[in-house]
């Protein structure tokens, strides 16, 4: 994988672009993927987003969110724009696996394939160029340094500073997770420049639910959380019936296993969901415990140090005692 600066002369021409994140895109994959589509199409670019699955409805009113395709929802269509692209940018993800069933359309795609990504890891034979720093904060403080350090930075405006502040501002957890660098607050500074609402960027994101969800996280709270206090650990279970019971949608769940940190003297948050096809697991932690190292090694999974996540097609019971038997192996460093 060659250096991402390596890319900028590829631009110079119009070029056929799709841009590409992880499956079900949270707001620095979605923003990330938005903020990167409104420079490329100002630079003369036939620029196409195309989610592996469907997002969450609370991030529809980012701009350019309409002209997004969703390849399960609209694969022919995905399939003959990815066959037809010079270029595939490749945000917020590290192994093609990631897109899930878009995976076999990306590996036999002939276009050049840029990374741009912070997790852990990379699969850099995949990709032709790129850059991977885990210790930038997000993807979308990636692509606006991948902006700022073009000829082009000029072309920064409002749209494509919305959308990087949503993934800046949802990645490090409204500024307070420690991947928050000056650095990090020098980019939002610009952002805020172009003349963005962050107080409006806040209420979409946060302030755009259903009834249902929060009483969903209500259940969740007082019936499925189990507190480990001899290991500084918090689980919650999420079986299928609640999700059900609630009418959950797609990103309803997400920031429910940060709830688990709040509690005093917790280091590692554990939360499992039993989803149809398998169960989803989210680990966050604080201090020095690698959850990132922890889901790889017991659960099919990665991310960062402190935030990361975990697959499995045992039974959610199965899950749940495994989880309690593999904890004791950590009670040293919890």
């Amino acid at each position: 994988m060659q250096e991402v600066k390596l890319v900028y002369p590829l631009l110079e021409q119009a070029k056929k672009i799709i841009i590409t994140t992880h499956q079900k895109p949270d707001g620095d994959a979605m923003g990330a993927a938005l903020g990167l589509y409104h420079f490329l199409t100002q630079l003369g670019h036939e620029t196409t987003v195309i989610s592996p699955t469907n997002w969450a409805k609370f991030l529809d009113w980012m701009p350019g969110s309409q002209t997004v395709i969703d390849f399960e929802a609209e694969k022919e269509k995905a399939n003959l724009l990815i066959n037809a692209a010079d270029i595939l940018f490749c945000l917020d993800f590290n192994v093609l696996h990631r897109t899930k069933n878009m995976e076999a359309a990306l590996t036999g795609a002939s276009c050049i394939k840029v990374l741009i990504d912070h997790h852990q890891q990379p699969q850099e034979e995949a990709f032709d160029y790129g850059i991977s720093n885990v210790n930038k904060s997000s993807t979308c403080e990636m692509v606006f340094d991948f902006i700022d350090a073009s000829t082009h930075k000029h072309l920064l405006n409002k749209d494509i500073a919305t959308c990087l502040f949503t993934g800046i501002m949802t990645d490090t957890g409204s500024f307070r997770f420690s991947s928050t660098t000056p650095h990090v607050h020098r980019v939002i500074a610009a952002l805020k420049e172009t003349g963005i609402d962050h107080t409006l960027i806040f209420e979409n994101i946060y302030d755009n639910f259903s009834e249902n969800r929060l009483r969903f996280i209500g259940n969740a709270l007082l019936n499925r959380l189990e507190v480990l206090y001899e290991y500084n650990t918090a689980l919650m279970a999420i079986p299928k019936k609640d999700l059900v019971k609630y009418d959950i949608k797609t990103g309803d769940t997400e920031g429910l296993v940060n709830y688990l940190l709040t509690i005093e003297g917790i280091k590692l948050g554990a939360l499992v969901i039993d989803r149809t096809e398998e169960r989803k697991w989210s680990f966050r932690s604080k201090g020095d415990f690698d959850v990132n190292l922890f889901a790889r090694t017991h659960f099919e999974g990665g991310g960062h140090k402190n935030a990361a996540g975990g697959r499995s097609s045992l039974t959610i019971e199965e899950n749940i005692n495994q989880f309690k038997t593999v904890i004791h192996e950590y009670e040293q460093q919890l």
